[in-house]
């Protein structure tokens, strides 16, 4: 937030604007250009990359960390920074004459999006190419060369890979095969959550992200709610009891933060009160998976989720009973065997869990149904939202 900003806050500018001021500023799947409380992370990716400082390409790199430990706000950040240094030769006085290092390009690719290797190799080419790259009518092989000439003509590339070895994504080991069987002047950064002995990929340098400390995560949430919420519409005490809650974890922070907000917006209330943050806290699962994560599904999978999380209680009592009302809704084109199978391949993939319904007359087999495992008040929320824009 800049001074302006914070003067026209307590000026009053905002009263009465509500609970929400910025949604963006306190949703969990939103990075700020300067991520917070990571300084000490932030220098340790600068030293892997400094050979590139001086025209000379950097090591591969492994960045890992938990959940929620901000991996990919810090690279992102950071990359989209490098790229605006990237290009042209930039001249560099020495104590004998000046050099003209050219900076490899940096690029970052989300593996949530980028999950096959025509789409990495389409949206690395995007990102390094003066042209506008087709989604249809060019083979993989055809992207592979005209990413292969790009290289060829111009900088070394530097691609981060975020979020890979997940249960949709390839993993690390996959996508810098993927990369080299194209030039060996593209250096890999993947991101992911195992340590480096867990992963089938050795490379050169690794930097790790732990949890935030409890004091490092209350500044973050107080920044980011300093500009997303209205003033006083939650006080410190409220902030520091979710920091502690979420245990170092800012995704969860953030979901329940924003759960709790959007809980008193449409209470119709401004200010946050008690009931609120517990109902924000006990709408993040423990363990949570990211709104990202979902937000990366089909746009079809995240209507079924949709249709299922705003359910009525009553609907959700049995998958039986949540297949029914879904395909019986006018917004779903899908027979009800079809929305039972994906529900069922989503409970695979994690994002659901199949909890088995009690019975007490103990006749048949207990019925189950499924318990979403993301946060669903905001994802209903940020569904909302993208529906209307």
């Amino acid at each position: 937030m800049n001074i302006d900003d914070r003067i026209e806050r307590r000026l009053g500018y905002d009263t009465g604007a509500g609970v929400f001021v910025d949604f963006d500023a306190v949703s969990p799947v939103f990075h700020l250009e300067a991520p917070i409380g990571r300084g000490p992370a932030l220098e340790r990716l600068l030293d892997a990359f400094s050979p590139a400082f001086s025209g000379a390409l950097p090591p591969s790199t492994y960045v890992h960390g938990p959940k929620g430990s901000g991996k990919s706000a810090v690279v992102s950040a950071l990359f989209s920074r490098l790229t605006t240094h990237s290009g042209p030769p930039q001249a560099i006085q020495t104590s004998t004459r000046a050099v003209e290092p050219t900076l490899p390009g940096f690029v970052y690719v989300d593996a949530r999006r980028a999950s096959t290797r025509f789409r990495l190799y389409h949206d690395t080419l995007a990102a390094v190419g003066d042209e506008t790259v087709p989604d249809h009518g060019i083979g993989t092989d055809d992207l592979a060369e005209s990413l292969r000439n790009a290289i060829r003509t111009g900088p070394d590339v530097v691609v981060a890979i975020d979020h890979t070895n997940e249960p949709e994504t390839p993993s690390a080991a996959t996508v810098v095969e993927w990369l080299t069987d194209v030039s060996g002047h593209i250096v890999p950064v993947c991101l992911g959550r195992e340590p480096p002995e867990e992963i089938e990929w050795e490379p050169d340098e690794s930097v790790a992200f732990s949890r935030y400390r409890r004091h490092v995560l209350v500044e973050l949430l107080t920044s980011r709610c300093s500009t997303g919420l209205g003033r006083d519409a939650l006080s410190h005490d409220q902030v520091r009891e979710i920091g502690e809650w979420a245990s170092g974890d800012a995704h969860d922070a953030l979901a329940a933060i924003a759960g709790a907000a959007i809980r008193a917006e449409r209470a119709g209330v401004s200010t946050i009160r008690p009931e609120d943050v517990d109902a924000g806290i006990d709408e993040v699962p423990k363990p949570c998976v990211t709104l990202g994560r979902i937000l990366s599904l089909s746009e079809s999978r995240r209507r079924l989720l949709y249709e299922l999380v705003t359910l009525p209680e009553s609907d959700r009592s049995s998958v039986s009973a949540a297949t029914e009302t879904i395909a019986s809704r006018r917004r779903v084109d899908l027979s009800a065997s079809t929305v039972r199978r994906v529900l069922y391949e989503l409970a695979d993939a994690g994002l659901l869990d199949r909890v088995t319904v009690r019975r007490s007359d103990g006749k048949g087999r207990p019925p189950s149904r499924l318990v979403p495992r993301f946060p669903t008040l905001v994802y209903r929320e940020l569904f909302d939202r993208s529906a209307r824009t």
